[in-house]
């Protein structure tokens, strides 16, 4: 599968090249790219890829960084750590930042490039398939605090972003959870049709065919990117809609001290902002229950505990980004597809009963998850 997309953004003229491949990027892609770069490159990886291909990058003439894998590193002490290993190896503006991994280190090495020296290029390879559908895409970067999960970071588009299934064979089981939600997600905001694919060609996805899982991928991508494109830095509003299930989800791995899957918290929060869409007269009962029945069928663990009160979500609720003189806003579906608009706004105030309620309904409906 050779295919390629192109990513036009506002920022700078910004074009980013989308390449999507089975593995290219140690046989051909890094190789032709540091032959012939100009630039001085960099390739900061998390533990887990540095183990898995330590022999492929063992083989590159180029710097590797790595630091601990998991979402703890996503912080500014660590962006502060390979700020300074940069510093202290003569990295300068006429650098080239390559992050090789999961969405911590495509979010951190994006981050990172785009206030080091005030700005330098990068490129993103993905290796999750969560990265590869969201956290490559669209140019958001940014690390975590104790306070909410990406409440620091900028708008900052890769210059390319090699998307290659190669990567997925050795993906963990849990990773294949954390990405099917965001696939799921894209299908929810704009595709019924991608919707009905995760019902009918479950088997595919169980039995790992990369063939088909790519051309989903390039889907999910293709959803994504005219989002973006439409509104780079989410100042129309549209570009809210990718947060569908995020609002809870983030506070869900906030009060959870980041040690829920980014999926899990994810699908959580889509189930909750459809019980509320429900029951405000948006969502049809079948479409809900049909969206249920998508995420029972991939086996996604729902459970929420009740160690979390309502008082502990709505504190870190309104830290959300789309949250308006500290009153949370929830990205709501109108049906299967389709995303209410509330005037363009793309998400709508909750009164907080009914927010009491979804968390409610959530913690009883899945208590045995």
């Amino acid at each position: 599968m050779e295919k390629e997309l192109k990513l036009k953004t506002h920022w700078k003229s910004q074009v980013t090249r989308i390449h999507f491949g089975m593995n290219a990027v140690f046989e051909t892609k890094l190789p032709e790219l540091l032959e012939k770069e100009t630039r001085k490159c960099v390739i900061f990886v998390d533990s887990n890829i540095e183990k898995l291909y330590m022999t492929q990058l063992e083989k590159l003439d180029c710097k590797i960084f790595s630091f601990p894998a998991g979402e703890a590193s996503k912080s500014r002490e660590t962006k502060s750590m390979l700020e300074d290993h940069l510093l202290s190896h003569n990295f300068g503006r006429d650098s080239l930042v390559i992050g090789m991994g999961g969405g911590v280190v495509n979010d951190l090495s994006g981050f990172l490039a785009s206030t080091y020296c005030r700005g330098i290029p990068h490129i993103q390879i993905p290796t999750s398939l969560l990265a590869m559908v969201d956290a490559a895409i669209g140019g958001k970067t940014s690390v975590n605090t104790p306070y909410g999960k990406n409440m620091i970071g900028s708008f900052s588009p890769p210059r390319e972003v090699w998307i290659d299934g190669g990567f997925l064979r050795t993906l963990p089981k849990k990773q294949w959870t954390n990405g099917i939600v965001e696939v799921i997600k894209a299908g929810l905001i704009a595709s019924p049709s991608l919707i009905r694919s995760r019902l009918k060609d479950h088997q595919k996805w169980e039995q790992q065919d990369l063939t088909f899982i790519m051309d989903r991928i390039f889907e999910s991508v293709s959803i994504k990117l005219d989002i973006v494109e439409k509104d780079p830095e989410e100042e129309k509003g549209l570009r809210r809609i990718l947060n569908l299930g995020h609002t809870f989800g983030h506070a869900l791995e906030t009060l959870e001290d980041f040690q829920m899957n980014h999926g899990i918290a994810v699908a959580i929060g889509i189930l909750i902002s459809c019980f509320i869409s429900n029951k405000m007269g948006l969502l049809s009962k079948s479409a809900f229950e049909e969206i249920e029945e998508i995420f029972r069928l991939y086996q996604i663990p729902l459970r929420l505990d009740k160690q979390h009160s309502i008082d502990d979500f709505m504190a870190t609720l309104v830290l959300d980004k789309k949250a308006v003189q500290s009153s949370p806003r929830i990205v709501l579906l109108k049906s299967i597809g389709e995303v209410a608009s509330f005037n363009g706004e793309y998400c709508t105030e909750v009164e907080f009963p009914l927010l009491e309620e979804a968390i409610f309904w959530m913690h009883e409906r899945f208590s045995h998850e």
